[in-house]
């Protein structure tokens, strides 16, 4: 282990250790100054920045949970917008987020070693279509899903024989489709059309991810799913749970 990564993990371990509180899925407005310090962070992660986020979070009483829901979302967001604008070269941007990706996989090891979540009987499968390049967003997405008890099998850019394998071998209760971006519409439809070949119709499927968002500027949730084949599109994991049958009323969500 790098000296670097060492410091990621230590960070990790101490605000999941002090800063957990068990709430369910966070949502709402990041702090200003807190997510310029995470962006901050992600474009230059010395041990002072680590410990500055950790102050700042203390100060303002933002919990772990916040930090995975709501400022590293935000902080994916701001970094992209940084690159489009020529602000942050690809190198530069895609190590920032590879810096956040190592926080929050550091974060949810930490998580789980701590024993924070239940363990209920829901499985869902995440998937993300071909070409997709960025997976932090999917990873955002399986943390919170777990926090809430329901395991999640992960798989990056499947073909159609591994998901054939995936769905003869494992019993799921949902197909999580995450995509972030327009050229991704496309192998959306495909993977959908693949799942469906595999499943049968009456496995649930929820399309999520940044794309839903940039889709709803142009049409309404519904026809987003129609046009991919989902049974529901949206950005929200307890309405993707609950739509697609998984008893979360028991969950603390938020």
């Amino acid at each position: 282990m790098t000296s670097g990564q060492a410091v990621v993990r230590q960070f990790a371990l101490r605000v999941v250790s002090e800063l957990v509180q068990k709430s369910g899925v966070q949502s709402g407005e990041p702090d200003r100054d807190l997510l310029s310090l995470m962006v901050r962070l992600s474009k230059n992660a010395d041990p002072g920045m680590f410990a500055a986020v950790y102050d700042e979070m203390k100060r303002r009483r933002v919990s772990a949970e916040q930090i995975v829901d709501i400022y590293l979302p935000a902080a994916i967001s701001k970094l992209g917008n940084s690159w489009h604008e020529g602000e942050l070269d690809i190198f530069q941007a895609t190590l920032a987020m590879a810096r956040l990706q190592s926080l929050l996989r550091e974060i949810a090891l930490a998580w789980f070693a701590d024993r924070t979540g239940d363990c209920h009987d829901g499985r869902v499968f995440l998937v993300l279509p071909a070409g997709e390049q960025h997976s932090l967003g999917a990873m955002v997405a399986a943390n919170q899903m777990r926090r809430l008890g329901i395991s999640v099998r992960v798989s990056l850019l499947p073909t159609a024989r591994s998901i054939e394998e995936e769905l003869s071998e494992h019993r799921f209760h949902a197909v999580f489709v995450s995509a972030s971006n327009r050229s991704a519409l496309t192998p959306c439809v495909e993977l959908v059309k693949t799942i469906r070949a595999h499943s049968g119709r009456d496995l649930p499927i929820a399309l999520g991810g940044a794309l839903v968002t940039l889709l709803q500027k142009d049409m309404n949730l519904q026809h987003i799913a129609a046009m991919v084949g989902a049974n529901i599109a949206t950005t929200h994991i307890s309405e993707a749970l609950t739509s697609c049958g998984l008893a979360i009323n028991h969950l603390n969500v938020k």
